[in-house]
């Protein structure tokens, strides 16, 4: 019955994150490997949107170089 309830609960937990991570934008400094603080969100945004935020965001950085990954 523990393997079971331990099987069940695991395959929630992967059906969660897995929809919480494919919906809108999150944009986030690429040194933040763990995403955990992003510098722009978007819940509606599509994915032409979100790239192209990323474009305009490391433009506003104005360094040349990307700093920003949008997802």
């Amino acid at each position: 019955m523990k393997k079971v309830l331990v099987l069940f609960s695991a395959v929630l937990m992967l059906a969660a994150v897995s929809t919480s991570c494919s919906k809108g934008c999150h944009c986030y400094v690429k040194t933040d490997v763990t995403n955990s603080f992003p510098v722009f969100e978007d819940e509606s945004m599509s994915k032409e949107d979100c790239k192209a935020m990323e474009q305009k965001l490391n433009e506003e950085e104005g360094m040349g170089m990307s700093v920003y990954k949008c997802k």
